[in-house]
């Protein structure tokens, strides 16, 4: 696969601590490097972007292809893992230290969407700010254009367009697209390879199982009712306008039961016009559902990089775990993936798990499963979009 101009890389193997197919290669300009110290790379799926730190340490004379890690911030860069492409990005920091005995290097560096995602939405391209009448689909494709990477949707995303919809001036895009995400109960994320995701009601196959005692290494798992409310109430304001006004548009309220079972109340402000009753109860339901969602997280390690000995876990996947002792007997959905490497950990993968509908997978993954989470009930008055 070739990727920014670098060709197909065969991973040279020159290092015997861990099999070739376990070796991590940084290509910069054409160069590759493997012998790396320790390798640490991050999917995250539900945030801006991905993010690296290798080190690499040689004790007496450096090899020759110590020269190789001349590689700067500013470089753009790709990350292979076992031979797959794994990230598509740019070295932000370098660090050395050396002494007669030691020689280190630490390269630390994020995906292609940290460019657009900590940018301003750009009002010279962006008919200076205003998108009435837009879908945020139409928004999200738009705004997150002028920036490097593509812009990404996951399957289908509410279709009801904003009447009325500006940006402030000097608002983030991630900041801008996350608001209008909300109400229309979108999720914003990245991945590795460059994309702006907008991530809209999908449902994803499952594509391994996690076995107490079988292959997860280690499982640090929270069930917890802590952020729990009995009621999710959003308020809000709709745009006046010679057709409506007055209290008909300014006194929006909904209300959606959440999964306290004692009386607690959480009030919500909408950020922007709400447009009728439903969409207020849109956004109460979509609350309710990010709220629930917190239930369960769980952190599972796991031998390797891949599910499947070829290829590598992802973020979004859907993953079958069986822990009695986490008391999990379920199908989660991966929210961020951990690469590691080194001489303490050896080769493994840490996998954030949660509740697939919390990530806009379906809500049917677990129907007739009593132990697992299970999504709030939406208000009647709403007309949630599935």
């Amino acid at each position: 696969m070739s990727v920014a101009g670098i060709p197909d890389i065969n991973a040279p193997d020159n290092t015997s601590r861990f099999p070739d197919a376990e070796i991590a290669t940084l290509a910069v300009r054409g160069n590759v490097f493997s012998d790396w110290e320790s390798v640490w790379l991050q999917h995250r799926w539900h945030e801006a972007f991905a993010y690296f730190r290798f080190t690499a340490a040689e004790r007496g004379t450096p090899p020759k292809d110590w020269t190789l890690l001349q590689f700067k911030p500013g470089d753009n860069c790709t990350i292979w893992l076992a031979r797959q492409l794994a990230l598509v990005g740019i070295i932000t920091d370098r660090q050395v230290s050396y002494d007669a005995e030691r020689h280190q290097v630490q390269l630390v560096g994020k995906s292609l969407t940290h460019w657009g995602y900590k940018s301003s939405v750009d009002v010279d391209k962006n008919n200076q700010g205003s998108f009435d009448g837009q879908t945020l689909e139409a928004i999200f494709k738009q705004v997150m254009s002028a920036y490097p990477g593509s812009p990404k949707v996951i399957g289908m995303v509410n279709p009801l367009p904003f009447e009325k919809c500006q940006c402030n001036v000097g608002e983030l895009t991630w900041d801008f697209i996350e608001r209008l995400a909300r109400p229309r109960g979108a999720t914003l994320g990245s991945d590795q390879f460059g994309n702006y995701l907008l991530i809209g009601n999908h449902q994803f196959p499952l594509v391994a199982k996690l076995e107490e005692g079988v292959n997860i290494k280690a499982c640090e798992c929270r069930i917890s009712h802590d952020e729990f409310f009995q009621a999710i109430d959003v308020r809000g304001q709709g745009a006046g306008s010679d057709k409506s006004s007055g209290s008909a548009t300014n006194e929006y309220k909904c209300i959606v039961a959440g999964k306290a079972e004692v009386y607690s109340k959480i009030i919500i402000p909408a950020e922007q016009p709400i447009e009728g009753q439903a969409e207020a109860c849109d956004r109460a339901y979509n609350e309710a559902k990010w709220i629930a969602g917190t239930e369960i997280v769980a952190n599972i390690v796991t031998y390797g990089w891949t599910y499947d000995g070829k290829n590598l876990w992802a973020a979004g996947q859907n993953v079958y775990v069986d822990s009695p002792m986490a008391m999990l007997n379920m199908v989660l959905k991966v929210r961020t993936v951990t690469f590691e490497q080194s001489d303490q950990t050896g080769t493994q993968t840490t996998l954030e798990l949660v509740a697939p509908w919390l990530l806009d997978d379906s809500t049917t993954l677990n129907v007739s499963n009593p132990t697992a989470p299970t999504p709030p009930v939406p208000n009647p008055q709403g007309t949630p979009f599935a």
